[in-house]
C-alpha cells in the first residue's frame, strides 16, 4: 500500500538519542504537531491529577523534555530539577524556567548525577523506565515516585490503516516485561501497578501525514507528502467516521510506588 518509510535514507527511528536530537534541532521542543480529540479522559489527565496531589518539597522529573511539563509544578513544590538525554530540549527549557527550577542533561542508563536522598518526589511522564533503581536511591525513605509509560501495541490500528506508512508496534508486551524486570530489581517498595486505557480521533489526513513525519528530516517529510499524501488522503477516507475522523486507542502503564526505608 505505501512504501516501507523506515527504509527511507533519512529516516530515524523513533525515540532514540539521534531522532531526538534531530527533533530538537528542528523544534526545540518535545510537542505533537498532530491534532488529537480525546474520547473520554486520557492517561496523561489521570497521571496528572494524581501527581498534583503528590507534589512537595524537593521534585525530580526524569525524561522532562522542554520544560512545559516541569514548571508547570514550579509554584506548588520549593525545587524542581528536570532531568533529560537531549541538550536541544533542555536548552529551551532554560530558556522559560521559573526561578526555583533547573534543567541537567545526562542518560539515565549512566545513572543520575544526584546525592542519596536527594528528592522528597521523582516522577516521569512517559518517559523511561531504565531509572528505577536509581530512583529508589535518590528520593528520600518514605517519598513518592510516580510512572507513565506508553503500553505496549501503541499505534496498532493507525498502522493497520496505513500498512508501511506507520510502523507495527513489537509483538508481545516488550514494555511491560521490561518494566516489571525493572521494578522487582529496583528496591522500591508499596509498588502499584495500573493499565490506563485511552482512546479519541484523528481528524484528518493532515494529522495522519504530520505522525508519519514527527521528528523526522525535512527531506523525508517532502518524500512522504510528494508520494504517500494521496494514498493517506484515500485510505483515511476508506476507515474515517465522517465528521469524527479515525478512531485511535491505546494503554498506558501507571506505576506509583515508594522508596525504600533501608536501601
Amino acid at each position: 500500500m505505501f512504501p516501507d518509510l523506515m527504509l527511507h535514507p533519512e529516516y530515524k527511528r523513533n525515540q532514540t538519542k539521534a531522532w531526538c536530537d534531530q527533533l530538537a534541532a528542528k523544534t526545540g521542543k518535545y510537542e505533537f504537531p498532530w491534532r488529537t480529540v480525546p474520547d473520554g479522559r486520557t492517561a496523561e489527565d489521570i497521571f496528572t491529577d494524581k501527581l498534583g496531589k503528590a507534589i512537595r518539597g524537593k521534585v525530580l522529573d526524569v525524561g522532562c523534555g522542554h520544560g512545559d511539563f516541569t514548571s508547570r509544578w514550579a509554584d506548588l513544590a520549593d525545587e524542581l530539577v528536570g532531568f533529560d538525554i537531549t541538550a536541544g530540549f533542555i536548552a529551551t527549557a532554560n530558556r522559560n524556567r521559573p526561578p526555583n527550577v533547573r534543567y541537567v542533561v545526562g542518560n539515565t542508563h549512566d545513572g543520575l548525577p544526584f546525592s542519596d536522598d536527594a528528592f522528597d518526589v521523582a516522577y516521569t511522564k512517559k518517559g523511561p523506565t531504565s531509572w528505577y533503581a536509581e530512583g529508589n536511591r535518590v528520593v528520600r525513605p518514605g517519598g513518592a515516585l510516580l510512572m507513565l509509560h506508553p503500553g505496549d501495541g501503541l499505534g496498532a490500528e493507525l498502522a493497520r490503516c496505513f500498512p508501511g506508512l506507520l510502523p507495527q508496534p513489537e509483538p508481545g508486551t516488550p514494555i511491560r516485561d521490561t518494566a516489571l524486570e525493572r521494578l522487582a530489581a529496583s528496591g522500591l517498595v508499596d509498588i502499584e501497578w495500573s493499565v490506563l486505557e485511552e482512546a479519541g480521533w484523528l481528524p484528518t489526513p493532515e494529522d495522519v501525514w504530520e505522525l508519519a513525519c514527527f521528528g523526522q528530516s525535512e527531506g523525508f517529510s517532502r518524500y512522504v507528502r510528494e508520494t504517500c499524501f494521496e494514498r493517506i488522503v484515500d485510505q483515511f477516507a476508506s476507515h474515517a467516521v465522517y465528521g469524527k475522523g479515525i478512531r485511535t486507542t491505546g494503554s498506558f502503564y501507571f506505576v506509583q510506588a515508594k522508596a525504600a526505608s533501608v536501601k
